[in-house]
């Protein structure tokens, strides 16, 4: 009898549905039958957030632009939209998506599929560690998920500890003038390493910034996320500000050393092959 129980038992666990049910960035929830094994992700920061929450094996196709993907993950191109065709014949079980990156009639006609589509658009670092936590739910590793949301969050904490804030200006972009208002991750990312956006008072995303007003922030350290933007003396680069994924934990204690204000980092990986 006991062991009828235990068959019984058994049978009803295997057999009931994947309690894992998530709540995305724009406030859908959403909940899978089982937990995903065939993944796209549509930008370079998704696919980072699921090789972070140990996805390694579901990524099967990402954007070409990402360093360290797995040798099975099939490089496809996003820019001007996908390759429906193309996303079909991959069979995926899951579509990771920029919401504001990704074209939103691609994203439709995706869940028309029958395909769930989590959609990303972290506005701080907080959303970035609840992706994390998303993210390793949906693929059936909570507790991984869960682990590297936590060294996530300690790192940021570590970071630029007992530190003096100092004022920043973000040049997104020269010409025209482009920098980040509160609502960008990146004025909050600039926080956990004590550098205080001066336009942070702005209620806006990605803005434009009139040549009188760039003037008298020309003596301010500026923070800038390309290459080629960074010859200037006042200029800090760092190419891990250019999107909201667990790499910019490693990037904000770049940014505390190369003011000289902490030991050089670990050179800790962000994204670790499990």
């Amino acid at each position: 009898m006991k062991a009828l129980w235990l068959s019984l038992a058994l049978y009803v666990l295997s057999s009931s549905p994947f309690a894992g049910a998530v709540t995305d960035d724009t406030g859908a929830v959403m909940q899978l039958g089982k937990p995903a094994t065939r993944i796209i992700a549509l930008s370079p920061h998704t696919a980072e957030l699921l090789l972070e929450a140990g996805g390694h094996r579901q990524l099967i196709a990402a954007p070409g632009n990402i360093d360290k993907l797995p040798a099975h993950t099939l490089r496809i191109g996003t820019l001007g939209g996908i390759d429906r065709e193309q996303l079909l014949q991959l069979q995926p079980d899951l579509v990771l998506a920029w919401a504001s990156g990704n074209r939103s009639s691609d994203l439709a006609w995706i869940e028309r599929q029958g395909i769930p589509v989590y959609r990303s658009e972290p506005r701080n670092m907080a959303a970035i560690a609840t992706a994390l936590r998303a993210i390793g739910t949906l693929i059936g590793q909570p507790g991984r998920g869960g682990l590297v949301a936590q060294a996530f969050e300690r790192r940021l904490r570590n970071a630029c500890r007992n530190q003096p804030v100092r004022e920043t200006y973000v040049a997104i972009w020269d010409r025209p003038a482009l920098s980040v208002g509160g609502n960008h991750w990146l004025s909050d990312a600039l926080k956990h390493a004590k550098l205080s956006n001066t336009y942070a008072a702005v209620s806006r995303g990605v803005f434009p910034v009139e040549r009188e007003a760039l003037l008298e922030k020309a003596e301010l350290l500026q923070v800038v996320p390309r290459a080629a933007d960074s010859k200037a003396p006042n200029r800090v680069y760092q190419a891990q500000l250019s999107r909201p994924g667990p790499a910019l934990a490693s990037a904000i204690e770049q940014l505390c050393h190369a003011q000289g204000r902490t030991e050089p980092p670990t050179g800790y990986s962000p994204i670790t092959p499990r």
